[in-house]
């Protein structure tokens, strides 16, 4: 017996250090030899749920999860992993019920409290969120580098300077998490104190940091001397900060998008919006907000949310789960436009955004929602698309100096990319204006910073919203902001967000050449 327990002990052991190197293709090959050798030692199946995940395979370990509880139902490992899985895959009332059973067994479990502030956040429950973060924070400020989620999430909020004063913390104690550098670079101006400036400069120097991936303090640097107006080295340093990270994409960003343009063309090509009469459809209002990242997004979100009949949820992954995981499937059209199914889709998808508020007009501005303009239109018949149309130049430039969260926007730091996504992006809204032109509302980014009060009554009415003026003074808004736009989104509107490639013009030639523009 002690000798097995030896041998369980040490397998666990290589495990662990099997996913933290990253070794998942090894660790999904040894945890299912040995589940099928101890299929009653739940850590195997544990292991194996986490490696899937980490892969992305979140169904495949929602399988495995459920297999593992059905064995041990209270092992609270299980039970905070798999309401993690739910909470990634939009299933937030299981997540809920998962989590608070976690909970219940152990109320001071810091990975359940981490994964429960985390839903808390996809509730666009923040005030609770943040009580949760600041518990976890009070017992262990390094936890899961709590200290810098919890700074987000006062950034969220709009309470900059309690993010400043625990970022400023994290940058003296934990001078290698360059992360909170690069969040601190986004909540202060340079042109007044080069303090952090040059401390980040005598990091990317030491030697110590040598073998760290330094690409949020390059990025940091950038923000920097624009601040300063110094175009040459912010330039250098969002170069650096993009070669950096583009060597850490190991496969091809796009893969899904491409697909996505030639699938929607191919399913909708032939499709007249006109004849469609389905009328037992969900039949609320929903407002979506797409165009490119950078390309005003969140400011018009912002402007909406402002007014009394609206609430705005952010970028929702209600479609975008469904239609990743979906619409390349074999069996995907005879599926989607069985009538039934149609009918419970929609209502489906309906009461998943009335989940955030049942009395409102809800607002999403996901700007990838351009990839299914078609299935909204089907599955929404009294929904409204505002497309945001900014200066290219500006655009790309915008996406090329930030930092983005996510695997989905590993395109954004490769030059190639970024024309590649733009030509998939124009290709496929050129092809739903030609289809449906009618039904998308065109805003350009700077009319509305050149005319704030005309263009936000055009796009109300648009809307059938009547006219408020709060909408004018939207940065007064008090709703939590989860974009790179959180910090800009919180001011007026002003004219210099225009025409920012001047600055940039000879560095940007090679870019903006290939885009034709």
């Amino acid at each position: 017996m002690n000798k097995n327990l030896k041998l369980l002990e040490s397998e666990i052991k290589n495990l662990s250090f099997l996913l933290k190197i990253g070794n998942h293709n090894e660790l999904i090959k040894r945890t299912s030899k040995l589940i099928s050798k101890y299929p009653q030692i739940t850590a195997f199946r544990n292991f194996l749920g986490l490696s899937l995940e980490m892969q992305g395979k979140l169904y495949h370990a929602e399988k495995v999860y459920l297999k593992a509880l059905e064995r041990d139902p209270n092992n609270i490992n299980i039970l905070v992993n798999l309401g993690g899985v739910y909470r990634k895959i939009n299933n937030l009332s299981k997540s809920e019920e998962l989590l608070k059973n976690a909970l219940n067994i152990d109320p001071n479990d810091l990975f359940g409290l981490r994964n429960y502030g985390e839903l808390k956040l996809d509730q666009n429950n923040y005030q609770e969120a943040i009580k949760i973060f600041e518990k976890i924070y009070k017992k262990d400020p390094y936890f899961k580098n709590i200290i810098i989620r919890l700074a987000n999430v006062y950034s969220i909020y709009g309470e900059f300077e309690l993010a400043k004063k625990l970022l400023k913390v994290a940058i003296k104690e934990k001078p290698e998490l360059f992360v909170a550098d690069y969040n601190y670079s986004n909540l202060i101006d340079y042109s007044t104190s080069k303090e952090h400036q040059q401390e980040m400069i005598k990091k990317i120097n030491d030697k110590k940091y040598f073998q760290i991936n330094k690409f949020p303090l390059y990025f940091a640097l950038g923000k920097s001397y624009e601040d300063q107006k110094d175009y040459d080295n912010a330039f250098k340093y969002f170069k650096i900060a993009n070669d950096e990270k583009k060597r850490l994409v190991k496969s091809n960003p796009l893969r899904y998008e491409e697909s996505f343009l030639k699938q929607n063309k191919e399913i909708f090509k032939n499709i007249d919006f006109n004849s469609i009469t389905n009328k037992n459809l969900y039949n609320k209002k929903i407002i979506f907000i797409v165009g490119l990242p950078r390309s005003g997004t969140t400011l018009i979100h912002q402007i909406l949310s402002a007014h009394s009949e609206i609430y705005g949820v952010g970028e929702s992954i209600v479609l975008n789960i469904y239609f990743y995981k979906n619409l390349l499937s074999e069996n995907f059209q005879n599926t989607f436009f069985n009538e039934s199914y149609l009918n419970e889709l929609s209502f489906k998808f309906g009461a998943d955004y009335e989940y955030f508020n049942n009395n409102k007009i809800i607002v999403d501005k996901a700007p990838s929602n351009f990839f299914w303009i078609g299935f909204i239109r089907l599955l929404f018949p009294n929904s409204k698309i505002i497309h945001v149309n900014r200066n290219i130049k500006d655009n790309c430039l915008s996406i090329y100096k930030n930092l983005f969260g996510g695997n989905r926007t590993d395109w954004t730091y490769n030059e190639k990319n970024i024309i590649k996504y733009i030509n998939i992006y124009r290709d496929l809204m050129q092809f739903w204006k030609n289809k449906i032109g009618n039904y998308i509302y065109e805003i350009k980014y700077e009319d509305l910073v050149e005319n704030k009060e005309v263009e936000i009554k055009k796009m109300l009415e648009f809307c059938n919203l009547n006219w408020q003026s709060d909408c004018l003074e939207f940065y007064k808004n008090k709703r939590p902001i989860q974009t790179a736009s959180l910090v800009q989104a919180r001011k007026p509107v002003f004219k210099s967000s225009i025409n920012c490639w001047m600055k940039y013009k000879n560095f940007l030639k090679p870019l903006t050449d290939k885009l034709n523009i």
